[in-house]
């Protein structure tokens, strides 16, 4: 049968791109698979004068004229028809079958409403240092990247999940969407999530989340941290900071400007949400 003759989508991918006028970023997406055998929604945040079209019918495109990548992901979701949704970034390249290893741990883990994976490096390294065994996602949340979050599509929207809009790439605050992402998943004591330790997906070896000592990085932790601890939000401001000194990612004298960096960050989401 063909892709465009089916009335059900098992797996549909979620790709969040920017400024694209050509497909041609997926032929190395899935150059280890066949591209006419996958259901894909890009979300392309763009200009009007460079637009994304897609002749093929098992690809759509939105083309947004929004920033920010927690816009791009929503947007994805209110739109998704998969039964099964995979978040992606353009610059991924997919594993030979990988959609068959998310069905079959699906099929498995029948209670399973989202389900993370891992990422192998370009450098065909573990991404990060991943648990052995399915497990509870609660237990390891805050390293999973993004492209590595599949989840049904009923249950997130049935329970009004959805990331945050203040936080993430192209934001006010660079960092911090997946982790309350899951923050607001565990809130949904009737959402199933886990870990499973298979590889779908290959990356490069860091991520934009990766610079920890950068001000951009900082200012977003201290405003998350904020939204999640409220006053309590100099204890993670100062663990964090010792932690970048004791690394050696800055230096002493860098301090003072990491500080007031945490400060202004504290500062600007205060305003935002409270208008003070």
């Amino acid at each position: 049968m063909n892709i465009s003759e089916k009335t059900k989508i098992p797996l549909e991918i979620l790709v969040a791109t920017t400024n694209r006028t050509t497909l041609d970023f997926l032929y190395n997406m899935f150059k280890n698979n066949v591209l006419e055998n996958y259901h894909i929604l890009i979300v392309n945040q763009t200009k009007e004068e460079k637009l994304l079209h897609a002749e093929t019918p098992n690809i759509r495109v939105i083309n947004s004229f929004e920033t920010g990548l927690s816009k791009s992901r929503n947007l994805a979701l209110k739109n998704a028809i998969g039964d099964i949704c995979l978040l992606a970034d353009d610059d991924v390249v997919y594993l030979e079958h990988f959609e068959k290893t998310i069905l079959e741990r699906y099929n498995k883990l029948s209670d399973a409403d989202i389900l993370t994976f891992k990422t192998l490096t370009s450098e065909k390294k573990p991404y990060s240092n991943y648990p052995n065994q399915i497990t509870s996602l609660n237990r390891f949340y805050r390293k999973v990247l993004s492209i590595e979050i599949s989840f049904k599509r009923e249950s997130l929207i049935n329970n009004n999940v959805a990331f945050n809009e203040l936080f993430g790439l192209g934001s006010v605050f660079q960092d911090g969407e997946n982790r309350l992402f899951f923050e607001d998943v565990f809130k949904k004591k009737q959402i199933k999530a886990y870990f499973s330790p298979d590889y779908i997906v290959m990356h490069e070896p860091s991520s934009s989340s990766d610079d920890v000592a950068s001000d951009r990085f900082i200012f977003a932790r201290s405003a998350l941290n904020y939204k999640l601890h409220g006053t309590f939000v100099w204890f993670y401001v100062f663990r964090l900071i010792a932690s970048l000194v004791r690394k050696g990612l800055i230096n002493l004298n860098e301090i003072s400007s990491k500080i007031k960096m945490a400060n202004q960050g504290i500062k600007t989401y205060k305003e935002l949400k409270h208008g003070k």
